[in-house]
């Protein structure tokens, strides 16, 4: 399974707290996932390449309407893969249209809303819901042992600024491009915003796996640029960093850092912000004794000599 597959398995199962949530969810994923299709009614559809969230769709739609779902299996000639096509009908379809933004009366007729709803700016728990439903819709992320890129793709660009600014709200740092096919793409590609981007929408195990494979990587980084050097002359303030990153990196993933005493919560952050750093320039950063730096470090590594994967 990808690495954006086990992001999108871990958003579906997010149960959300109440219908505004629920409907915000589903905008995002009309947005980027949905259609409309015009006949004697006017109808909603969506694509996707993942059949769980095909069925998320199917099941968030009808509970919040009174509407009919189908989830159909689609192949062209030019696709290597099946696609799945969820098609929404029923007498609640033209209200799940409007609420939901997908669609808006204009002079030139009915078409796809190229705004953000207003309540998705109005409310943080509204924005993270809709921003899950634009990754579960379009997203994608790229497995982080090979980089930090995540992306959603969306049909105009002023949706795109749109997200980018309300990203930029949560002090994440997105861009956007245009693909050829007249796609607009909201990307992050540092570490710390896709890691930040995931935990903000819910993918707080995602988050975790990511942050380990950046220590993981960090680590193997100071062991190579260190390979050709005797054993005993290794820093030993490499070494020692290395190692209570590492110690705060389990205690992260077993505890979570909000957790610790807030005096070892801002060495840990201090660590991990600034790996070279000696523990004198930590100690002058938190503006206590260098002394006290040490004795936080020491009770960090401790800490994490009691679990059983470290």
């Amino acid at each position: 399974m990808s690495f954006s597959s086990e992001c999108k398995d871990e958003l579906i199962r997010i149960r959300m707290k109440n219908e505004s949530q629920r409907l915000a969810q589903l905008s995002g994923m009309t947005l980027t996932a949905g259609g409309i299709r015009i006949s004697r009614k006017t109808a909603l559809f969506y694509h996707t390449e993942n059949i769980n969230v095909a069925n998320h769709i199917a099941s968030l739609a009808t509970s919040l309407y009174s509407i009919d779902a189908t989830v159909e299996e689609k192949r062209v000639e030019h696709r290597k893969t099946p696609f799945f096509e969820v098609s929404l009908s029923g007498s609640d379809g033209e209200r799940l249209l409007h609420e939901t933004g997908a669609m808006v009366q204009s002079e030139n007729g009915i078409r796809l809303m190229s705004d953000l709803p207003d309540r998705v700016f109005e409310d943080e728990e509204i924005a993270r819901a809709f921003l899950r439903g634009c990754f579960l819709g379009s997203g994608s992320c790229i497995d982080p042992t090979r980089g930090y890129h995540l992306e959603m793709i969306f049909r105009t660009k002023s949706v795109a600024d749109s997200v980018v600014l309300l990203l930029n709200g949560f002090r994440l740092t997105a861009r956007t491009s245009i693909r050829k096919n007249d796609r607009f793409l909201v990307y992050l590609k540092e570490g710390d915003d896709v890691s930040g981007i995931l935990a903000l929408i819910g993918a707080s195990v995602s988050a975790m796996n990511l942050e380990n494979v950046r220590v993981e990587k960090d680590m193997r980084n100071y062991i190579n640029r260190t390979s050709n050097c005797e054993t005993a002359n290794l820093d030993k303030q490499v070494v020692a960093s290395i190692r209570q990153r590492a110690a705060i990196a389990a205690i992260d993933k077993h505890y979570g850092l909000k957790t610790l005493p807030a005096s070892l919560q801002q060495a840990a952050q201090l660590r991990m912000n600034h790996p070279d750093a000696t523990v004198q320039e930590l100690a002058e950063m938190a503006e206590i004794q260098k002394s006290g730096m040490y004795h936080r470090l020491d009770r960090l590594m401790k800490l994490a000599e009691k679990l059983e994967d470290f």
